[in-house]
């Protein structure tokens, strides 16, 4: 079930505490720090940007609905748009919730249609009062909290990745339908993660070295710990996938071996009783002249003789080495 995230508006004091305020009450705390957060595909917060003078981009961008992240600066402030992991019950782990962020001196307006578990936290924290103390704090600790969401979700996939690695060495061959499944499955869920987590450590990259008057030297200093953690996360997930690969490797070799030995076992049965079945197919031909048709004892000299010709083949094998 998809969880749509809530409007709110807080009027940070700069101590590291704010008040909620009503959306209809933003317009009376215009001179005042603000965090504003709202629904990107309702019709009301559309029509609210619309009247606010950000120019046409930033508002095309604000609202987009499947956009990569992204980021470029304008005079009057930045645009950002990140995705953080949905970290929900039962939730696809690739499934990445977008956030659109316009970020001000005075002000940062962030957007979302779903639930993000990391503003629900910072809520938390301004509420205890130790929260972002500035609009771009906001922005910053938001980045913190979503990169912190993406790593433990790479420490999940690291772990299934091992799992499914210690299965495949212990596997039996009924289950490699189910383990290609689930390696199948694990590919999937890093390149959906691969997908967002790369071009947004890009973003961080390029944020970290500019000057723009949203962002203090701090700010900066910030945003280049957060690119070396992105960068970690991305590597992580380069070593899950090459693993994942490793693992479908080892299990398509154990699996051909497998069926080679079941091949080869079978070979060794046909060579064994082709010459049998020929031998009892020629006897059993309903015509005249058939050895030991008219002996009482002619099934069990048949049987000796045939049992005979299978112990010299048998024997004739081993010489060979065929097994």
């Amino acid at each position: 079930m998809v969880s749509i995230t809530p409007d709110f508006c807080f009027v940070l004091n700069g101590r590291g505490g704010g008040k909620r305020i009503d959306m209809d009450d933003i317009a009376l705390y215009k001179t005042q720090k603000l965090w504003i957060h709202a629904d990107y595909k309702d019709t009301e917060t559309q029509e609210w940007l619309m009247k606010m003078d950000l120019g046409d981009r930033v508002i095309e961008n604000l609202l987009d609905e499947d956009t990569s992240p992204r980021y470029f600066p304008q005079k009057k402030g930045l645009l950002v748009v990140m995705r953080g992991v949905n970290t929900q019950r039962n939730a696809d782990i690739d499934d990445m919730i977008a956030v659109h962020m316009w970020i001000e001196k005075s002000k940062i307006i962030t957007l979302s249609h779903r639930s993000v578990p990391s503003m629900r936290k910072i809520q938390t924290m301004l509420k205890n009062g130790k929260g972002p103390k500035t609009p771009t704090d906001c922005f910053i600790t938001l980045a913190k909290n979503m990169t912190a969401n993406i790593e433990k979700a790479i420490v999940k996939i690291d772990d299934e990745v091992d799992e499914i690695e210690e299965a495949v060495i212990e596997q039996e061959s009924y289950r490699d339908k189910e383990l290609r499944s689930q390696i199948s499955e694990l590919r999937h869920k890093i390149v959906g993660l691969r997908r967002y987590i790369v071009p947004q450590r890009d973003v961080v990259k390029i944020m970290r070295n500019i000057s723009h008057p949203v962002l203090s030297d701090e700010n900066l200093n910030e945003l280049r710990e957060i690119y070396q953690d992105l960068s970690q996360a991305v590597e992580d997930l380069n070593f899950a996938r090459d693993h994942s690969t490793v693992t479908q490797e080892e299990l398509d070799s154990k699996t051909n071996i497998n069926i080679s030995q079941t091949m080869y076992i079978m070979s060794i049965v046909m060579v064994i009783f082709t010459p049998l079945t020929f031998i009892t197919g020629l006897l059993g031909a309903n015509i005249g002249g058939i050895p030991f048709g008219e002996d009482s004892h002619g099934f069990i000299f048949i049987s000796l003789i045939l049992l005979a010709i299978a112990v010299l083949q048998l024997s004739l094998l081993k010489k060979m080495k065929w097994f």
